[in-house]
């Protein structure tokens, strides 16, 4: 989430492209938000469907519908959802079903992901976002619920077309 937000911060990035940072940030957790409760249900390991281009591009088109006079918010939720999509590689089936995936489920997902949050490397990247996060409230003063949804809805960046 606070990648594609923080690119969005950068005053020459955030001059030239409207974004809908609602959206941005639904996108950028969407895969998660359906593949995660599919793998504690034991349909999938987690980074399934949602976790494909194909999803990326059926959400994308099912949002345009939805929204087609608010072009910012599928742009922004395809943005965000392709983020998700590059930050996961390599471990993601970003061309299934046309590409076959050996996808193999976890036994006991809480403990691999107990046992993640002491990798170096991921617990590095959730320090590097959770500070990229602090900036952008910091930043923008978004220090109570009003202010943050203004932020995330109606801040300079928002389009209604």
């Amino acid at each position: 989430m606070a990648l594609p937000l923080t690119i969005f911060e950068i005053p020459q990035i955030k001059r030239k492209n409207m974004v809908h940072r609602l959206a941005l940030l639904i996108g950028s957790i969407l895969p998660d938000l359906v593949d995660k409760p599919l793998m504690l249900l034991r349909l999938e390991n987690g980074r399934g469907f949602a976790h494909t281009l194909l999803f990326t591009i059926i959400s994308f088109l099912f949002v345009l519908i939805l929204f087609k006079d608010k072009k910012s918010i599928p742009f922004s939720l395809l943005i965000g959802n392709l983020f998700h999509l590059i930050l996961d590689l390599p471990y993601v089936p970003i061309f299934y079903p046309f590409i076959s995936y050996d996808i193999s489920f976890e036994e006991y997902p809480f403990e691999k992901w107990y046992e993640a949050i002491f990798n170096p490397v991921i617990l590095t990247t959730e320090l590097i976002g959770l500070s990229l996060l602090f900036f952008i409230i910091f930043h923008n003063k978004l220090f109570n619920v009003a202010s943050f949804w203004n932020y995330l809805n109606h801040g300079p960046l928002s389009l209604n077309s």
